[in-house]
């Protein structure tokens, strides 16, 4: 008797608990789609809304500057990097006067469809290519890739050169023979399916500052909130997950298939760039008031010796003469700027970022 009345109200605990969870889960989605349709309201509003169909999905294509410039400029994002299409437009804004610069999301990141097809480094170039063409925006391009977005650039590139004016890569990963090979890989599991079903209830919301830090002081209130708009689009999304796991392999593909040619390049060099103390120092103080904004343990940069420094910039020019010269070189006619600072340069020195690519795009029409 006892064993069955423990029973039942055992049984009625967890109905309770089962509904708590619940109605928490529906007050959480309800308040997620309310604020999500004011985010992309906004988004919208500013210009970054633009689907373009590449087949069984779409990718978000964002234009801004001068449509009928001298040059169009395609930017390719990052790992991860779902808000590039509104943190590096500081970088951009001296471009956009005489020139069209393009934003193209992935599948999965912020406003584009996900897809269940293997993010390989072929697979992006041809979905770049198809939105391109879809949106009605011809060749030749300017590429502009930030970090592993340069390993895109480069298979783009090496396959279709005459739809290449120029690359510019604003610190693009540094390719070798074995670059990222220390990176686990694996493939899309259970787990990344169950936590992009919880994304798109909305949970993502609750761990969004975990996830999404806060921009640099330069950047304001609404350019946040766009941040976080992208930001919380694409935690609901398995193609990032998927190109995450296949980031060695598309880096490898893309050094070993670089066909050496004479379209012009620009690589400007930030996290391998740093020359003096000088600028150790103030990337530093720089990277501390993130951090400090974040909440986060700073570095105690009156702590560092000179001799410590000095170790640091010394490994960097090393690290050029090893692998990112070589590199250059496979790739040809690229010209290396050293400007060193954080692997985000175009956030922490956006207005030195542009004049240097400005530069450079005015060159080609000399």
């Amino acid at each position: 008797m006892k064993t069955g009345k423990i029973g039942r109200i055992a049984a009625k605990v967890f109905l309770i608990l089962l509904s708590l969870v619940f109605l928490f889960t529906l007050i959480t989605y309800i308040i997620h789609r309310l604020r999500s349709a004011k985010e992309l309201e906004l988004l919208r509003e500013k210009g970054y809304c633009h689907a373009v169909s590449v087949g069984d999905h779409s990718l978000n294509v964002a234009a801004f500057g001068n449509e009928n410039g001298r040059h169009t400029i395609v930017s390719l994002a990052g790992l991860g990097m779902s808000d590039y299409s509104v943190t590096e437009r500081q970088m951009t804004a001296a471009l956009e006067a005489d020139d069209r610069v393009v934003f193209i999301d992935r599948a999965g990141y912020g406003l584009s469809d996900d897809t269940d097809q293997e993010m390989t480094a072929a697979f992006i170039v041809e979905d770049y290519r198809k939105a391109l063409k879809n949106a009605g925006i011809e060749a030749p391009y300017i590429l502009m890739p930030h970090s592993i977005g340069g390993a895109y650039a480069n298979v783009w590139s090496s396959s279709y050169p005459d739809e290449i004016e120029a690359v510019v890569f604003v610190d693009g990963s540094q390719l070798s023979e074995n670059a990222f090979d220390d990176e686990p890989g694996g493939t899309v599991g259970f787990g990344d399916h169950v936590l992009a079903f919880l994304a798109k209830l909305g949970f993502s919301r609750y761990v969004l500052r975990h996830n999404c830090y806060l921009l640099p002081d330069n950047y304001s209130e609404e350019e946040q909130q766009l941040c976080d708009a992208l930001e919380l689009l694409t935690e609901e999304s398995i193609a990032p997950v998927s190109e995450s796991c296949l980031l060695a392999k598309n880096a490898k593909d893309a050094f070993n298939g670089i066909v050496t040619n004479d379209i012009p390049k620009l690589y400007l060099c930030a996290s391998w760039g740093f020359r003096t103390k000088e600028e150790f120092r103030d990337y530093l103080e720089w990277f501390n008031a993130l951090k400090e904004k974040n909440r986060m343990h700073t570095t105690d940069i009156d702590g560092i010796s000179e001799e410590k420094m000095q170790e640091q910039i010394e490994k960097t020019e090393e690290m050029r003469q090893e692998i990112l010269y070589p590199y250059a070189e496979k790739m040809g006619n690229c010209e290396v700027v050293l400007l060193g600072g954080d692997h985000a340069i175009y956030e922490q020195r956006p207005a030195e970022c542009g004049v240097v690519i400005k530069k450079f795009i005015d060159s080609l029409d000399s």
